[in-house]
């Protein structure tokens, strides 16, 4: 801050240097106080446009959020993602489907009925071998697991439960995906596959938590179709969904990726207006008019210490879990498709940095004996901040009207 405006802030509150100071101090303990404090007995509707949204916005503070028993989660993706999995990746997993889908094991799951795509005890029992196969660095088991899905996945999609006729689905698949070149807009069935194999990276990573399938859901919302620019959501194909969980599972917290227009992927802009017409309609319903908004932001944007009221230590070992469960979840995210201008590599990493950059200039505000002398152990342990910014639906619809007037002043 230059000399001139500081003067200009001083002339303006009509206070000296050293009452404004200790106002600001008193305001950031203020929000990691708030970072600190986990709330108990909420209902928790988790959103996100893209699969690794959660993760890579606030999952450090979704490791305090879990501990307690009272409270209760559902994680719900806006869209499939399908435009961030490359031919590359999805290749490579048909190939190793190849050589399993004549296994005898896959024959006696199949007889069984294991596979049959609306059997959710099976669905999380895939996610659990995968979790077996993490905890027991068994590659045979992951792949036996992610095998598992991508077969149940493809009958679902095809619609076919003859092993044979699946396996010549599999040659089709390998030859698209080594004849296409990369960027090129997919056919529907393919961008549907590899929407799933995001989804299923979702599952696993909510497994890691404790939470099985049917906590996880996949709105694939009408508007997301692998165009530049996409379309505008609609109220019955894009916000009734979204209303329906509200209705079934009366959320007391809602989260949402805060990216404006134009500062990231056009989807979390459109994602956010699709959740405020969702809210105003079931708090219409319903009135209730406690319902806390939470907005988060990644790797696209981020927030001034200024807008953000909430900030959540966060420790090496939330960073740790961060990174393990990036890597060993999101197999085809760990090769950004579309790295960030700011850091050539996976994304975690860079969520990371923000975390790292956003402590560093809170405790240049508030000193290193804030964080180092500190007698909570936990703000001890701090090495990163990851910054929240809490509305009442109030608020949220006005910031929502906001950004939607500078969006059409814009165009």
């Amino acid at each position: 801050m230059s000399i001139r405006s500081s003067a200009e802030i001083l002339k303006k509150t009509g206070q000296d240097s050293k009452t404004l100071a200790k106002r600001v101090e008193e305001v950031l303990i203020k929000k990691i106080e708030d970072g600190l404090t986990t709330p108990e007995g909420d209902v928790f509707m988790h959103t996100a446009p893209h699969h690794d949204d959660i993760m890579l916005g606030y999952l450090p503070y979704i490791v305090h959020l879990v501990r307690t028993a009272k409270n209760k989660h559902f994680f719900n993706y806006m869209t499939s993602g399908f435009t961030a999995v490359t031919n590359a990746y999805v290749l490579g997993l048909m190939e190793r489907m190849l050589t399993h889908i004549d296994s005898p094991n896959f024959s006696d799951l199949m007889k069984k009925g294991y596979f049959d795509p609306n059997n959710e005890i099976a669905r999380s029992e895939d996610v659990y071998l995968y979790l077996d196969g993490i905890a027991s660095h068994s590659r045979t088991r992951k792949d036996e697991a992610e095998n598992r899905r991508l077969l149940r996945s493809m009958i679902f999609l095809f619609e076919e439960d003859s092993l044979p006729n699946l396996k010549e689905r599999i040659r089709e698949l390998i030859n698209y995906f080594k004849t296409q070149y990369p960027g090129k807009k997919d056919v529907t069935y393919v961008q549907r596959l590899k929407g799933m194999i995001r989804e299923w990276e979702a599952d696993v990573l909510w497994g890691y938590f404790g939470f099985n399938t049917s906590s996880v859901r996949h709105l694939r919302l009408g508007f997301y179709k692998g165009d530049i620019f996409t379309e505008e959501p609609k109220v019955q194909r894009d916000v009734f969904p979204i209303l329906q969980i509200m209705e079934k599972i009366h959320p007391g917290v809602v989260t949402v990726a805060f990216d404006p227009e134009g500062s990231g992927p056009d989807t979390h802009y459109k994602v956010m207006q699709a959740i405020s017409e969702a809210l105003k309609i079931y708090e219409e319903k319903t009135d209730k008019k406690d319902i806390r908004v939470w907005g988060y932001r990644n790797v696209w944007y981020r927030f001034h210490p200024s807008e953000a009221n909430i900030f959540v230590p966060v420790s090496l070992n939330s960073m740790a879990i961060l990174e393990k469960s990036f890597i060993t979840c999101f197999g085809s995210q760990r090769s950004a498709s579309f790295p960030s201008y700011e850091f050539d590599g996976p994304f975690y990493r860079l969520a990371q940095q923000i975390m790292v950059e956003q402590y560093q200039t809170v405790k240049t505000l508030l000193g290193d004996e804030y964080f180092y002398e500190n007698p909570h152990p936990r703000l001890r342990a701090t090495r990163g901040l990851t910054f929240l910014k809490q509305l009442t639906l109030p608020e949220f619809y006005r910031h929502s009207l906001e950004l939607r007037k500078t969006t059409e002043e814009m165009e």
